[in-house]
């Protein structure tokens, strides 16, 4: 009422970003976002993980962060050293110094709005310790699958190499890891429950050829591929059932689960793992799978009924039809239990797994 409309619907819409924005930043109540930065920003908790390995990995000096956006990562990068940023997008980087200034950390951040790949082919690049690299992975509002096609392109990353020893590239969680250049390494970083981002890692001797990262609320837990096929095995009712975290299985780390919950896949392209008991596991969620059967609807419903399901949890893997599709044709006993259908493929065979579920990610 007392303000200029524009003004009024500025103010508006950042109080409303800044709830959206709760979820993922501790200070969101002091920060400024654009609909779109916000969405694309990279969260306090993975920000803060990538910015403590990258001090605890790189000798003295200051970071660079290229691709800095509003500032999600820049804040946690200043958290730890002297950050000199790159921003193609005025506004962005606007958005990033108020930002910076707003949680007391503008003596440590210097932001150029400019092309950090003119820089470094003009020899203006300022010398650091480590970069970390966030180039742009949509193209008219459409997400880029390949490392050769996000900007700046892989081929202008890689340049990095011949002045920074320790790098670290924000990439899509699905990259192709065929993609991935000899001699870089990568973490998949799974936060809230699902696999948000790729790094790629360049100078990290100390680290695995590809890991998972886990964002959990007791903290972070990791798990590396260690190059052993998993054991395949059978499936049987009474037994336990655990799908693992994404990230884990985007980095391929089936194998180490399986020996740490004691089981083995049912199928080798189906990233479900059964044994024999329940075990206390942070990178997996269980399911106790009481009985087994070829999929069938009407043998489903028949089931369902004879144990007084009335709550159905859905999933599936390596089936061909959507659940939730099924779901208006299910028959569940009003007032009953809880219950969770599992539909999956072993082989060219559609099995269906009837149990309950034990643990959440």
């Amino acid at each position: 009422r007392t303000l200029p409309a524009e003004i009024a619907g500025a103010l508006v819409t950042q109080a409303q970003l800044r709830r959206r924005a709760q979820t993922k930043f501790l200070d969101a109540a002091r920060m400024f976002f654009t609909a779109e930065a916000l969405e694309q920003s990279t969260a306090h908790a993975p920000a803060a993980h990538r910015a403590a390995q990258l001090d605890a990995c790189a000798g003295a000096g200051d970071f660079l962060d290229l691709g800095c956006g509003i500032g999600g990562d820049l804040l946690a990068l200043a958290q730890h050293r002297p950050v000199v940023a790159y921003e193609l997008d005025p506004v962005r980087a606007q958005f990033a110094t108020a930002n910076a200034a707003a949680l007391g950390l503008a003596d440590r951040v210097t932001i150029h709005t400019a092309d950090w790949t003119q820089a470094l082919a003009n020899g203006t690049l300022p010398p650091a310790a480590a970069a970390f690299v966030d180039p742009a992975r949509r193209s008219e509002g459409r997400r880029i699958f390949s490392l050769h096609a996000i900007q700046p392109p892989l081929a202008e990353i890689l340049k990095l190499r011949e002045q920074i020893p320790l790098i670290a590239v924000k990439v899509m969680p699905g990259v192709d890891t065929a993609e991935v250049p000899a001699g870089w390494k990568v973490e998949f970083v799974s936060h809230a429950g699902a696999c948000k981002e790729a790094v790629l890692w360049w100078g990290r001797a100390d680290a695995p050829q590809r890991w998972a990262s886990v964002h959990r609320t007791d903290g972070w837990r990791t798990l590396a591929d260690d190059g052993a096929p998993p054991p395949v095995g059978d499936l049987a009712a009474d037994t336990v059932l655990y799908e693992p975290d994404p990230a884990v299985i985007r980095a391929g780390a089936l194998a180490p689960l399986c020996a740490r919950v004691g089981g083995h896949l049912f199928a080798p392209d189906i990233a479900y793992i059964v044994a024999p008991a329940l075990c206390e596991e942070p990178l997996a969620q269980a399911f106790a799978i009481d009985e087994v059967h070829r999929f069938s609807l009407k043998l489903l419903n028949r089931r369902l009924a004879a144990r007084g399901v009335g709550q159905v949890e859905l999933l599936k893997r390596g089936f061909p039809q959507e659940p939730e599709s099924l779901r208006p044709r299910m028959k569940l006993t009003p007032g009953g239990a809880p219950g969770v259908v599992i539909f999956t493929r072993r082989g060219d065979e559609h099995w269906m797994l009837i149990g309950r579920r034990l643990s959440s990610l």
